[in-house]
C-alpha cells in the first residue's frame, strides 16, 4: 500500500526486503527478538499483510531506523496497526546518532499515513521507548521484570530468594526429572501438544503449529530460538520458548502441566534460561508479560528481577477506543465455554480464533 513516502534532505523512508541486512541491523543495535525477521514471517503465516519500513540516510542508504508493522483485521476485534503482533516488545529500532530522534519520528509519521490509509481503529507500538511524535500517547498496562545476567551465573543464583533456590535444587536432585534442551521437530511437537493443553486450561485460543515451526525454521539454527522442556518419567510437564537477540534473552512461551506443579519442574526450567543467558554472554533476561500482582508476578519476582512497565505507544487516527483486555469481565464467559470445549475442537478452531486477536 504505502501510496506516499515520507522523504526529508537526510532521510528516506522505503520498505526493506532485505531479510539478512534488516536481522543484522536490529542485532547490532540492540532491537527485541520480536523484531527479528524470522517472527515476522511466523505473523505472516496467518496471512497478515506486513511492512519493514526504514528510514535511510540519504547520503549512503544505510539503515538508521527500522519499524516492522502488522495488519491485524477482524469483524469481532476490530482492525489495528501493530507493532509486534503477539507479543509485547517490538517498536522502533534506531542506530545511535544524534540524529536518531529525527528518523524515529519520521517512521511514525509514516505510520500515522499508513493508519490512516488503511483506516484501522487504532496503532499499538509495544514495549517501545522515547515516542516523541504528536499524537501517540504512552499507557502502561502490562509489567516484566528484567535481571541482568552479564554478573554471571552464580551471582544470579545468589539473587534468587532462599525458598526459590530450596524448589530449584529439589527439582534438579529428583531423578524422575529431566531437563532437555529441544533439537529436533519431535521435540517441538512434543512442546505443542502441552502447549494446547495449557492454552485449554486458561481458557484461550491457541497459536497454530505453523506459527511455532516457522519460528523455529527461522531462528533455531542460529540460536535466536531456544525451546527447553522438563520430563517427568519420559512426559514433559513443562516448556519454554526463549527468544534472543542483542544483548537480551526474551521469555515466551510457558507452559505447564498443572498437575505436576508440586515437582517444581517450572521453577528448575527457569533457572536453566537464566543460567544460560549468563554463561552465554547476554546483559539481560526478560520475563515476559504478566500484570501486576497476579501469581505469575510473584513467582517471576522471586527470581530476583527488576520490574519494568511496558511503555504501550498508541495512536486513534479517529476517535479513541478501548483497547482489548484478555483479562476484562466480558471474556470471563468466553473463557469458560472454551475450557468446555474438546481439545481437539480447540487445537482447529483455536488458531483461526488468535490469529484475529492479535495479542
Amino acid at each position: 500500500m504505502l501510496d506516499s513516502l515520507q522523504t526529508t534532505e537526510q532521510y528516506t523512508v522505503d520498505e526493506c526486503d532485505d531479510r539478512r541486512a534488516w536481522n543484522e541491523f536490529v542485532d547490532r543495535n540492540d532491537g527485541p527478538a520480536y523484531n527479528h525477521w524470522g517472527w515476522s514471517d511466523a505473523v505472516a503465516s496467518y496471512g497478515h499483510d506486513r511492512w519493514h519500513l526504514v528510514a535511510r540516510e540519504r547520503a549512503s542508504d544505510e539503515i538508521a531506523a527500522a519499524l516492522p508493522l502488522y495488519h491485524v483485521e477482524s469483524r469481532l476485534f476490530g482492525s489495528k496497526l501493530l507493532s509486534p503482533a503477539f507479543a509485547e516488545r517490538g517498536g522502533i529500532v534506531c542506530a545511535e546518532t544524534a540524529q536518531a530522534s529525527k528518523a524515529r519520528r519520521l517512521l511514525l509519521e509514516q505510520t500515522k499515513r499508513l493508519a490512516a490509509e488503511l483506516g484501522v481503529d487504532y496503532v499499538s507500538l509495544r514495549g517501545d521507548r522515547d515516542t516523541d511524535a504528536a499524537e501517540f500517547d504512552v499507557k502502561n498496562r502490562y509489567v516484566t521484570f528484567r535481571r541482568a545476567t552479564d554478573v554471571g551465573p552464580d551471582a544470579v543464583w545468589e539473587g534468587i530468594r532462599d525458598s526459590r533456590q530450596r524448589q530449584i535444587t529439589q527439582a534438579a536432585d529428583n531423578d524422575a526429572l529431566e531437563f532437555r534442551v529441544a533439537d529436533s521437530m519431535a521435540d517441538l511437537k512434543t512442546y505443542y501438544r502441552l502447549y494446547l493443553r495449557t492454552m485449554h486450561r486458561h481458557g484461550s485460543p491457541a497459536h497454530s503449529f505453523e506459527f511455532f515451526e516457522t519460528l523455529w525454521d527461522r531462528m533455531q539454527a542460529d540460536g535466536h530460538f531456544r525451546l527447553s522442556l522438563i520430563l517427568h518419567e519420559g512426559e514433559a510437564i513443562n516448556g519454554m520458548v526463549d527468544l534472543s537477540l542483542g544483548s537480551t534473552v526474551y521469555q515466551w512461551g510457558v507452559v505447564n502441566n498443572y498437575d505436576y506443579r508440586d515437582l517444581n519442574g517450572g521453577s528448575l526450567l527457569l533457572w536453566k534460561s537464566l543460567e544460560r543467558a549468563a554463561e552465554d554472554g547476554f546483559d539481560a533476561y526478560e520475563f515476559g508479560r504478566t500484570r501486576e500482582g497476579s501469581g505469575v508476578y510473584m513467582f517471576k519476582k522471586s527470581f530476583g528481577g527488576t520490574k519494568t512497565w511496558y511503555d504501550d505507544v498508541h495512536y486513534f487516527p479517529g476517535e479513541t477506543v478501548d483497547l482489548p483486555d484478555p483479562e476484562a469481565d466480558k471474556y470471563e464467559r468466553a473463557k469458560e465455554v472454551w475450557k468446555r470445549l474438546p481439545l481437539t475442537v480447540t487445537r482447529v478452531v483455536g488458531p483461526q480464533v488468535r490469529k484475529q486477536i492479535g495479542i
